[in-house]
């Protein structure tokens, strides 16, 4: 009798979708640290390997390629089967590729591993955001800002360890302790989590609002807002990969970089709850118009501001990530607003290109740019690119309407 109570308990608790909300930001807390504690190993990897630092950028760059090309395929399997097969695989891949990375002497064994660890973060990104909106259909904004919240923020608890490991026992047990962390708590949690049960039963419910990521990608609104979404990732991934190196180019202490990185995160995740909130009392298109036109302008007036002192450093740094943040609360919501949840995960994954293709500019190239033309140059190109997403989002996406699936083509009747 106690057993079967013991089950029905369970049970209950596998089908709360708080739970489940939870679940899924504690899977973003896991894989925060791949990405955003990165600028604190820049450099350290930088002089071990006697390389520049737009090479080691490089290796970011290709892993935020990577979590893109992850994503669709991850979301494939993870919309047919549910989500624990490909929580394990990701898993894996996060604790062997991060784990692994200080270990490495060259250049091209750092840029295999980080996009081991990308890919393993992409397929966790897209499962855990996919839980949110498909548990939330009536708080998608809340839902998938508290759980992108989770990937802004999760990095903190491991901050101190990485900046005290590092100190005493150096780069690669910094990695090696972190990456085994991240990885564990992925795989258990695969054991967990899960779908609505309509959404995992065989009998998924298609409905005419579900689109297909055919039928998406042949639509104009999906084009207008990858545009949106690549443009506004231009600034928020540049101050990602080099707010350290930035901040000591213009003589800033690492301690003080130390409190600022924190900070950033604190904005950077906590706007996302935040801004999804807002989203959904007046609308995602409003909000996509606040966000980015504030991000613009901090972007463009960041350089100049920040080289007053070290607190205005901090503050310009909190306020550039308190807006870009608030993207990855808007656009999730935005795929399942428009697209549907029943291919939401793969769907969410060719969103996801656009942040990777902006990486590009923010890893290496964003650094090469700096290192050749200077600071200012380079955040005003993002500045620039952050009033595109502005403008895309309130003279152009709210007057598309609801997007259409085409007909489809009947075959031609033979003339008698």
């Amino acid at each position: 009798m106690s057993n079967s109570h013991a089950e029905q308990s369970s049970g209950g608790l596998l089908q709360n979708r708080w739970f489940h909300l939870v679940c899924a930001v504690l899977l973003m807390c896991m894989i925060s640290g791949v990405q955003y504690s990165w600028t604190l190993y820049s450099n350290p990897l930088k002089d071990k390997l006697g390389v520049s630092l737009a090479v080691v950028q490089t290796a970011f760059t290709l892993s935020q390629v990577i979590q893109a090309g992850s994503q669709p395929t991850g979301g494939y399997f993870v919309d047919k089967f549910g989500p624990r097969m490909m929580l394990i695989i990701s898993g894996v891949m996060v604790l062997v590729g991060w784990s692994l990375m200080g270990m490495v002497n060259t250049v091209a064994g750092l840029y295999a591993l980080y996009t081991l660890a990308g890919a393993g973060v992409g397929i966790v990104y897209g499962t855990a955001i996919n839980t949110a909106t498909r548990w939330f259909p009536d708080k998608r904004g809340m839902a998938s800002g508290f759980t992108a919240a989770g990937y802004g923020m999760g990095v903190l608890p491991f901050l101190p360890i990485i900046s005290s490991v590092m100190a005493t026992k150096g780069v690669s047990s910094a990695f090696m302790i972190t990456g085994f962390i991240e990885g564990i708590v992925i795989i258990l949690l695969a054991f967990v989590i899960r779908f609505p049960a309509q959404q995992t039963s065989g009998k998924k419910v298609i409905t005419e609002n579900d689109f297909t990521s055919k039928e998406m990608l042949k639509t104009g609104h999906f084009w207008v807002l990858w545009t949106a979404f690549f443009s506004v990732n231009f600034g928020g991934l540049l101050l990602v990969a080099n707010s350290a190196p930035y901040a000591q180019s213009i003589g800033i202490p690492m301690a003080t970089i130390t409190i600022a990185v924190s900070i950033q995160n604190i904005c950077n995740g906590g706007c996302r709850p935040f801004w999804g909130a807002v989203s959904d009392k007046i609308g995602r298109f409003k909000t996509m118009s606040i966000v980015f036109l504030i991000n613009s302008i901090v972007l463009f007036f960041f350089p100049i501001v920040s080289k007053i002192n070290s607190g205005l450093f901090i503050v310009m740094l909190a306020l550039a990530f308190f807006t870009w943040g608030g993207s990855y609360a808007l656009f999730p919501s935005i795929n399942s607003d428009l697209f549907g949840t029943a291919y939401s995960a793969q769907n969410y994954g060719f969103f996801w290109a656009a942040k990777a293709t902006a990486a590009i500019f923010g890893g290496g190239v964003g650094a090469a740019v700096a290192t050749a033309l200077g600071w200012q140059a380079a955040f005003t190109i993002t500045a620039a690119t952050s009033f595109v997403a502005f403008a895309l989002a309130t003279f152009v996406i709210p007057r598309m309407g609801k997007p259409k699936k085409q007909p489809k083509e009947e075959p031609e009747k033979a003339i008698a």
